[in-house]
């Protein structure tokens, strides 16, 4: 995968997350897919953000969240969605981590200039109770 993400190499990048699908133990692969979470060179983001979201939520995928969060989602733009439905994607990763630093995270993006981020991180932090 390291080759491939170098490389800037779609279809290898592809490839290799097929084989981390199929691995069967998604949480030694946490560090790579923290990586594609912000990576424009593929199409898997909703997926490994799901994957993430579902299977092996870490606090180490925090600050890859904010990176996204902070991309204004420039490099998602091919999934024709609006701000809200991707920032979703993200609530619920950061849902699903639970540490105070992905709680803090939230709170400050329930404060976006952002509509869709805004709503969307206000609505998973009533939730919660914090």
């Amino acid at each position: 995968m390291s080759n491939a993400i170098a490389n800037s190499d779609p279809e290898e990048i592809q490839m290799t997350l097929t084989l981390i699908w199929l691995s069967g133990d998604i949480t030694k692969y946490v560090d790579i897919l923290n990586e594609l979470l912000i990576n424009p060179n593929h199409r898997s983001h909703q997926q490994i953000a799901k994957t993430l979201q579902d299977e092996a939520p870490s606090p180490t995928t925090v600050p890859f969240v904010r990176k996204a969060l902070e991309s204004n989602f420039d490099y998602l733009e091919y999934t024709c969605s609006d701000s809200d439905a991707i920032a979703k994607w993200f609530s619920w990763l950061l849902y699903s981590i639970g540490t105070p630093e992905a709680i803090v995270l939230m709170k400050e993006y329930s404060n976006s200039d952002d509509e869709g981020i805004r709503k969307e991180m206000i609505y998973r932090l009533k939730k919660i109770s914090v």
